[in-house]
């Protein structure tokens, strides 16, 4: 598995200096801030109605082991049908910034830590005094990238990416998949990739 021993972020998204670039009002941030933790809610509670009218139709979801979609309901079929990688877990948002890269458009960066609580029958568990020693646990970790699109006042999220995950061998055997889900995709590892794309808009 490749070593962080730093983590990749978008170039420049730490400094201070970023919230004033373009800045967004104490209400944009607060919104933005409330539909992150609401996704992983969404998700966690299967409130996929919820989870739609946080997304853009043509949402596109990149993620290093559940693969690429390109509209908000292929990524709700998808959940609805693989419920292994949510039964008895939770998913937390954690460390969470943001800044206006355009007008309209604004871009986080948060971590992921995804915690096991409660043995799944999706994934041939039961509850067992040995499985019961081991939980709760951290069974996967990383970094998201996020692009938020504005209309009419509201936020939604248009573009996002997972990366740098690092997950539990128990649940990712393959250490080859493992190894190259803990990668930086080259074009999140700066803020141009979003900017320019916002162009296009």
């Amino acid at each position: 598995m490749p070593f962080h021993d730093s983590t990749e972020l978008p170039a420049g998204c730490c400094a201070p200096k970023t919230i004033l670039d373009r800045e967004l009002s104490v209400g944009d941030r607060l919104q933005i801030t409330e539909l992150l933790h609401r996704i992983y809610l969404c998700e966690d509670s299967r409130d996929y109605e919820a989870l739609k009218q946080i997304l853009v139709d043509d949402y596109i979801n990149e993620h290093p082991l559940f693969g690429r979609h390109e509209n908000a309901s292929s990524l709700i079929e998808w959940l609805k049908n693989n419920p292994a990688g949510f039964d008895g877990i939770r998913h937390n948002c954690l460390n969470s910034i943001t800044r206006g890269i355009s007008k309209d458009i604004a871009e986080s960066v948060s971590y992921i830590m995804v915690l096991q609580l409660f043995p799944a029958k999706s994934r041939k568990e039961s509850p067992s005094e040995e499985l019961d020693s081991l939980l709760p646990r951290t069974i996967a970790h990383g970094v998201v990238v996020d692009r938020w699109i504005k209309k009419e006042d509201i936020w939604y999220l248009q573009h996002r990416v997972y990366q740098q995950m690092s997950v539990n061998s128990a649940f990712l055997p393959d250490s080859a998949m493992r190894e190259e889900t803990a990668k930086t995709p080259k074009n999140t590892r700066s803020s141009d990739y979003y900017y320019e794309s916002s162009k296009t808009l």
